[in-house]
């Protein structure tokens, strides 16, 4: 990348918010989305979220951004803790973008299950569920209060 283009990537924040989209598609779909649909992330959280988020918010997205391990717990736990909070937020948007997409919106379809494996599958993401919110309560808090 241009110095130049980087120096304004850095400046409005478009790296963060690739990083993001990046870092979500993996987290929903397993694998990085085209360079088209990081753009399409990139400018509906600059429409959708203008204002920059609330230091708590801002600390949690800074950490996802840089430990990818963490988005599942931190998902969970913002589900209950902060439902309308950022980081909820722009993993829907993302995922809204890529259930629009061609490539992506197979991952976002039903699946015929009988009922044995249906029972199986949601017990089992029950259990991942509650793993992850109890792994990203504590996470959360201790994340977010650092960058209140």
């Amino acid at each position: 990348m241009p110095a130049a283009l980087w120096l304004v990537s850095a400046v409005d924040g478009s790296a963060e918010l690739a990083a993001e989209a990046r870092r979500f598609a993996r987290y929903l779909v397993g694998r990085d989305p085209a360079p088209a649909l990081v753009d399409r992330y990139v400018a509906a959280c600059r429409t959708l979220f203008p204002e920059r988020p609330e230091p708590g918010d801002a600390a949690v997205l800074a950490f996802v951004r840089r430990h990818g391990w963490s988005v599942g717990p931190l998902d969970a736990a913002a589900g209950l803790r902060r439902p309308g909070g950022a980081l909820r937020s722009r993993i829907l948007v993302m995922a809204a973008i890529l259930e629009t997409s061609p490539e992506f919106a197979d991952d976002f379809l039903p699946r015929h299950l009988g009922p044995v494996a249906l029972v199986l599958r949601v017990a089992g993401a029950g259990t991942i569920a509650v793993l992850e919110a109890m792994v990203g309560l504590p996470l959360h808090a201790a994340v977010a209060r650092r960058g209140a």
